[in-house]
């Protein structure tokens, strides 16, 4: 698959097939991950790839019902983290940027989306979802304090094909000064 195919065949995926995903296509996904661009490389991006059914149902409960059912049915949720006060601040711990905290979640995004195209690239489905108990989530899951949920991924292969929806042309998003 080129890259654009991938790009525009990437879709947000909420019903999943009951099959397993093998970790090695995680480690795959996630490698593709570590590749993204960061604040001076900071790379702070941590993923956490939960396959238990008890844990999994826990932490969908932890979503608004809207994202529970794909919570549910995705035989893997990635949470994702950030190691805190390190994207977008300088080595004595001040904010290099007026942006504050919001470096980081530009850097997650960054390796979130390099992590969706590799599982799609793999035949696997994925949906970012950004609403959740972010505090029950990391004690759940026992995520240090140096860290802060960012995203939960739902992972699996895909029981739907969604059509894309339509997108604004560069004509409109593109400005040439």
């Amino acid at each position: 698959m080129d890259f654009m195919e991938c790009v525009k065949t990437r879709r947000s995926i909420r019903k999943f097939k009951e099959e397993d995903v093998a970790f090695e296509s995680i480690q795959k996904a996630v490698e593709a991950a570590v590749y993204a661009p960061s604040w001076k490389n900071t790379q702070i991006t941590r993923y956490y790839a939960v396959s238990n059914k008890d844990m999994k149902d826990k932490i969908a409960g932890y979503l608004p019902s809207i994202n529970q059912v794909a919570a549910q049915s995705a035989p893997v949720l990635m949470v994702v983290s950030v190691v805190k006060y390190r994207s977008g601040y300088n080595r004595e711990g001040k904010c290099d940027t007026p942006k504050g905290t919001g470096w980081q979640m530009f850097d997650c995004g960054l390796s979130s989306m390099l992590f969706c195209l590799k599982a799609n690239e793999l035949g696997l489905g994925t949906v970012i979802m950004g609403y959740f108990d972010e505090d029950a989530i990391a004690k759940d899951l026992e995520i240090p304090d140096t860290e802060e949920v960012s995203a939960i991924i739902a992972l699996g292969y895909p029981d739907e094909e969604p059509v894309m929806p339509k997108r604004k042309g560069t004509d409109i998003i593109l400005k040439q000064i």
